[in-house]
């Protein structure tokens, strides 16, 4: 009996996992509509079509993200971390990209992500299909969005909704055309000459030219729009020689790709105003190798000299990582939620105290269960990020239903342990001959329980 209970356990946890790794966040909504609201989040789909609809013809379209304070949301390259907001459009309509407004540097700890917090508009543009044929009499265009977005505090939250807007064809569409108009004004406009990039080491020179005489001698902020080139957070510098801009920036130790061209927005405050501009700086030479961060900090960044003098310091920090990783998995096994099932695997240990064999073979099926449960969990995410899915581990609990799925989950474990009710009630009766015939899968499944 108590094999029947282990044997429930890992499946229905198992169930529900898969369901917690497949959900990628709360659903914002149940019914599309052209408004959704969250607890940090009011999202609405909005048009502009002064000249009305037709084939052919170019309207704009935008999600307006009205934030709760302190909360944000993620432009094209989020920084150190986060998610840019992705808009998936139905069919007749050809979406362009998010028309991406300015952005701000939002500092969190040691980290720098770039966003947006109070309200923003993402502005798309919408080309007509020749296909289309609106119907009389009501003739209309219907667009429908999904969309998805990561709205962070200090925890974030993956949020979701469908939208609907229907706009006249007969007539304009310019209700929302002052929050429009604000935000074509924040765009970056581009630059006329192309910027240049240098390598100093492991640090990034920019030069840029061509920017108007109202921001020379200002500090800018400074945005790549690809991500994982430099760091965010870490310490740069910036001076104007006469009309020319330069910038030194530590490059990412996670630097994944090597680019020839780098587009670049920067942004500086004249008067009230913000202004934004956009170049392509060309790399010249070829990128310099990856190097390791320092363990002590998450911007801090080995120079290549450091890096090839000290080759012997690599390996010890590589043991003093396993060293670390193995002591917080000892510490974590004293958790409330992994210790008891440890106990249940000690009490199966001891029914074999007289069969060295049967331990040892139940002892490496565990392992493999915890090992293997580890992997799959693993190249799961790896698969499901690889095809586009934002997800990472931990958002399915921040999910309402995921949790009211692990409190009912919960529930049923603790009934069962006081007595009120069996797994054996519901589970068919070879299953209960499964143990006899092979202990080993037994353990083997209390591993895959201890994981999850």
């Amino acid at each position: 009996m108590i094999f029947l209970k282990r044997l429930a356990r890992p499946l229905t946890s198992l169930f529900l996992l898969a369901n917690c790794i497949l959900s990628t966040g709360a659903h914002a909504q149940t019914s599309p509509k052209n408004t959704v609201a969250t607890e940090q989040v009011q999202a609405e789909l909005m048009a502009h079509a002064p000249d009305g609809v037709a084939p052919g013809r170019t309207v704009w379209v935008g999600l307006q993200l009205r934030h709760q304070p302190q909360w944000h949301t993620y432009w094209k390259n989020s920084g150190d971390s986060g998610l840019p907001t992705s808009l998936t459009w139905t069919a007749g309509v050809l979406a362009g990209d998010i028309a991406w407004p300015l952005p701000v540097k939002i500092p969190i700890g040691n980290l720098a992500n770039y966003g947006y917090d109070n309200t923003i508009l993402l502005p798309v543009p919408l080309k007509i299909t020749p296909d289309f044929k609106p119907s009389a009499p009501n003739s209309e265009l219907e667009i429908k969005l999904h969309a998805n977005w990561l709205v962070c505090k200090l925890e974030c939250v993956p949020q979701d909704g469908d939208f609907v807007l229907r706009i006249p064809t007969k007539s304009s569409t310019a209700m929302q055309g002052a929050a429009f108009d604000a935000a074509f004004k924040a765009q970056p406009q581009r630059l006329p000459e192309a910027a240049r990039a240098d390598f100093q080491g492991q640090k990034l020179q920019v030069s840029v030219t061509g920017l108007p005489d109202s921001l020379q001698g200002k500090t800018l902020d400074f945005f790549p729009e690809t991500p994982e080139i430099i760091e965010p957070a870490a310490l740069w510098t910036q001076a104007w020689q006469g009309a020319v801009w330069t910038a030194v920036v530590p490059l990412s130790a996670n630097r994944s790709t090597s680019p020839e061209i780098l587009p670049l927005v920067l942004a500086g405050q004249v008067g009230q105003e913000r202004l934004g501009f956009l170049t392509q700086a060309k790399v010249n030479g070829p990128w310099p190798d990856k190097v390791r961060a320092s363990v002590s900090s998450a911007t801090t960044v080995t120079t290549g000299t450091a890096a090839a003098n000290t080759p012997s310091n690599m390996p010890s920090s590589l043991w003093l990582a396993l060293l670390g990783a193995l002591l917080g998995g000892m510490i974590l096994n004293l958790m409330p939620c992994v210790f008891p099932v440890l106990a249940i695997k000690v009490v199966g240990f001891a029914r074999h105290g007289n069969n060295p064999r049967h331990q040892r073979m139940g002892g490496l099926a565990y392992s493999a269960g915890v090992v293997l449960s580890f992997f799959a969990l693993g190249a799961l995410m790896l698969v499901l990020r690889g095809a586009g899915e934002q997800l990472g581990w931990g958002f399915q609990l921040q999910s309402p239903a995921v949790v009211a799925a692990l409190a009912a989950l919960f529930t049923v474990i603790g009934l069962n342990l006081a007595g009120v009710f069996e797994f054996g009630q519901f589970v068919p009766s070879r299953v209960a001959l499964l143990e006899a015939k092979n202990p080993s899968v037994d353990a083997f499944l209390s591993g895959i329980l201890a994981v999850v």
